[in-house]
């Protein structure tokens, strides 16, 4: 009897010890498995933390090849790499008239036909003079007495009389600007120093220009700027 008591006690606690084991191995993975599962979790928040770069590229946020704004081997480029093209301004066409044909400052200094224009250089056959030259001015169509103007404001610079051209009034005007009236009556109405309005009387048509005697009575007007004669009719207003 007393031995049958023993064996089953041993066996009882036997089978006591098989289920404490069990259950401190389980308690111990359940623990494992809940450390494992807090520190994935606290990764996971602290990942969200971070603020995660854009997915984007330059073609999908400003590339426009129809403006050329990015050059061809930048694109695709993280944009603070990018090189921008600077824009090539477009020709401006150039102005078909002049500048001075608006410039309100100058007008005819008598109204009449233009029967001789400036001939830009090219030689032309004086037969009065029966030479060749150069006809730097314009000639005005009007009749002995007609009154010349200034024409446009200045100071009278020279008034002479040239052995070709005959009685002479030089202007001088801004911009480094002088008028020539060439072929007037010898009776004028400035002298040398005067200052003069534009449409003031300076003098009258005469005949005592020589080298264009063979042509009807005129007034010969002449524009140089810089030093150098240009076509009156481009700064005529």
């Amino acid at each position: 009897m007393k031995n049958n008591k023993n064996s089953g006690l041993g066996s009882f606690l036997s089978g006591k010890g098989f289920y404490g084991a069990m259950a401190v191995c389980l308690l111990g993975a359940v623990t494992a498995a809940w450390v494992t599962a807090s520190q994935t979790i606290g990764s996971m928040n602290e990942q969200d933390d971070i603020p995660q770069p854009e997915n984007r590229t330059v073609s999908e946020e400003k590339y426009n090849p129809d403006e050329s704004l990015f050059a061809a081997e930048d694109v695709g480029k993280p944009k603070e790499d990018v090189k921008i093209e600077e824009k090539k301004p477009s020709e401006e066409k150039e102005s078909t008239f002049s500048f001075f044909a608006k410039d309100p400052g100058f007008i005819m200094p008598i109204t009449g036909e233009i029967i001789g224009k400036h001939s830009a250089g090219e030689l032309i056959k004086y037969e009065s003079l029966g030479e060749w030259r150069t006809h730097d001015g314009m000639d005005i169509l009007a009749e002995a007495g007609t009154e010349v103007k200034a024409s446009s404001d200045g100071k009278i610079s020279a008034v002479k009389n040239d052995p070709l051209w005959g009685t002479t009034i030089e202007i001088e005007h801004k911009g480094n600007i002088l008028s020539i009236y060439c072929g007037l009556s010898p009776e004028v109405s400035v002298a040398v120093g005067d200052e003069v309005k534009s449409g003031d009387v300076i003098g009258t048509v005469g005949e005592t220009n020589l080298a264009e005697a063979d042509k009807s009575s005129h007034l010969h007007f002449a524009i140089k700027e810089n030093g150098k004669f240009i076509d009156p009719e481009t700064k005529i207003g």
